[in-house]
């Protein structure tokens, strides 16, 4: 961060461990200056989506999610972006159907199912251990 400032991946990143780490206050300036940097990142998006909602700003989760959806419905949103957004705000059964288009779309962000504390409050569900399965990650 200190060498690049002002990479929107450095950005989205960093919101994204501050998430994780149970900081999601301090985790909305990142993120929101990552979309500034690149407007319209999915990715972004749906962390700040996260963020937003661990924070207690719901309103602004679901207008942000509103936005991203509307964005699909006229171009690609990779399936990602809806995954850490329903996840955040406590949708499961949003997560698991977003998690399964992640799945039809070989996304990248199946790789950290089983490591990332993100899909913790889905790892007792059946559905997640058929999907690690599945991705071949068992």
């Amino acid at each position: 961060m200190a060498i690049q400032p002002d990479n929107a991946g450095n950005l989205t990143g960093l919101g994204f461990a501050l998430i994780a780490n149970n900081q999601p206050a301090d985790a909305i300036p990142a993120l929101e200056k990552a979309l500034s940097i690149s407007p319209g990142s999915p990715a972004a998006t749906g962390v700040l989506i996260r963020a937003y909602a661990h924070a207690g700003r719901r309103s602004d989760a679901l207008r942000l999610l509103a936005d991203l959806k509307r964005r699909k419905d006229v171009g690609y949103i990779p399936a990602g972006a809806f995954v850490n957004a329903y996840l955040g705000l406590g949708d499961k059964e949003q997560a698991f159907y977003w998690l399964e288009q992640a799945y039809k779309e070989q996304s990248n962000i199946l790789q950290f199912l089983k490591s990332h504390p993100y899909f913790d409050p889905i790892r007792s569900d059946p559905r997640f251990a058929d999907l690690i399965r599945r991705v071949g990650l068992a």
